[in-house]
Parts: C-alpha cells; sequence; structure tokens
C-alpha cells in the first residue's frame, strides 16, 4: 500500500514537471512569434524621447482591410522611455488624444475601458518600457517591464486605446505614418 502511494506520488511530479515543461515551450513559442516590422525614434529639440518597435504575429493572416486596427490582427507597440514620465501625464495625454480625434458618442461605449486603463500607467523612469499586446483571444495587455498590469478585453475599446499610437489619435502623427509604412511595406501592400 505504501509502495502504491509512492509510486502514484512520483508519478504525478513527474507529470507535473512535463506540463510546466510544456507550459514554458508553449510561453516561448508564442513569444518567438512576433516580427518587428518597425522601429522609430522620437525625438524632441535634438533629445531623444523614446524608442518604439511596431511588431506583428508573423503566423497570422493579413488582415483583409488593409487596417491594422483590424481586431482579428495581432499587434504590439514596444515603447522605451529615455527620459521619466508621470502616469499623471501618460493619462493626460492618452484621455486628450482620444477625446480631441473622437466624438464622445464614438468613445461612449469605450470610456470605462478607457478610464481602467489610463489607471494601470505608473511613473516611469529612464529605460523603462511599456508594452501593449494586442491579442484577439486574449485582449489588449499593457505590460510594464515585461509585468503585466491589467488587460481590456473589449476590441472597440481596445482599438481605440492602441488609436493613441496606430490610428487617428495618434500623439505622433509623423511616427505613426511611418510605422505604418513600414508595416505596409514588410507585406508587400499597396
Amino acid at each position: 500500500m505504501m509502495l502504491d502511494i509512492l509510486y502514484y506520488l512520483r508519478k504525478m511530479f513527474y507529470v507535473g514537471l512535463l506540463l510546466i515543461a510544456s507550459l514554458h515551450a508553449t510561453v516561448l513559442v508564442a513569444e518567438e512569434s512576433w516580427q518587428t516590422v518597425s522601429k522609430e525614434s522620437f525625438s524632441l529639440l535634438w533629445k531623444e524621447i523614446t524608442e518604439t518597435r511596431l511588431q506583428v504575429d508573423r503566423q497570422q493572416a493579413r488582415p483583409v482591410s488593409g487596417n491594422i486596427l483590424s481586431p482579428d490582427y495581432a499587434k504590439q507597440i514596444i515603447i522605451e522611455y529615455k527620459v521619466g514620465v508621470s502616469a499623471e501625464r501618460f493619462q493626460s495625454l492618452t484621455m486628450k488624444a482620444l477625446t480631441e480625434a473622437f466624438t464622445e458618442t464614438e468613445l461612449r461605449t469605450a470610456m470605462d475601458d478607457i478610464v481602467l486603463f489610463c489607471t494601470w500607467y505608473q511613473d516611469i523612469s529612464k529605460g523603462d518600457q511599456y508594452r501593449l499586446s494586442w491579442r484577439p483571444n486574449t485582449g489588449l495587455t499593457l505590460y510594464l517591464n515585461e509585468d503585466p498590469l491589467g488587460v481590456i478585453r473589449d476590441s472597440e475599446s481596445a482599438m481605440l486605446i492602441l488609436s493613441v499610437w496606430l490610428g487617428r489619435a495618434a500623439v505622433s502623427e509623423s511616427q505613426r505614418d511611418t510605422m505604418l509604412a513600414a508595416w505596409q511595406k514588410s507585406f508587400n501592400y499597396k
């Protein structure tokens, strides 16, 4: 009886190790599917402020619409900061960009998610990174230095938030246009 219990426990231990190993391998495969299609620096008065990378999942089909903000298209933006920025500054820039680009009616259904997203911002220091990662079956996850801060699951809300970098609410239209042109070129879009 005691040998049976020990055998069972040992077997469960090995099954557990295999499960952990397979989960780790799955995460590595998922991370390796991202392809950088654009890497841009943003400077103000000769001072570099950010370095931004646009990445897409190279294993997915291109959006039929040709619009990177298509909710069925995985994408992520990684922003490395060359200066410190307060959480309040991120919040105000995001809200200002969205309220200037969209009408109150367009924002109404997403506003709770937008406000929630803004609460996740934290003060950052030089060298910190924010990553906004959209996966259709997961949602929009905001990371700070690879630590997840929260997930917005609603695709409409997520695409509005991503428009601050990739759409009509872009804080830097020139950076957006450069990133989108590089993305389109990487897939031979016309």
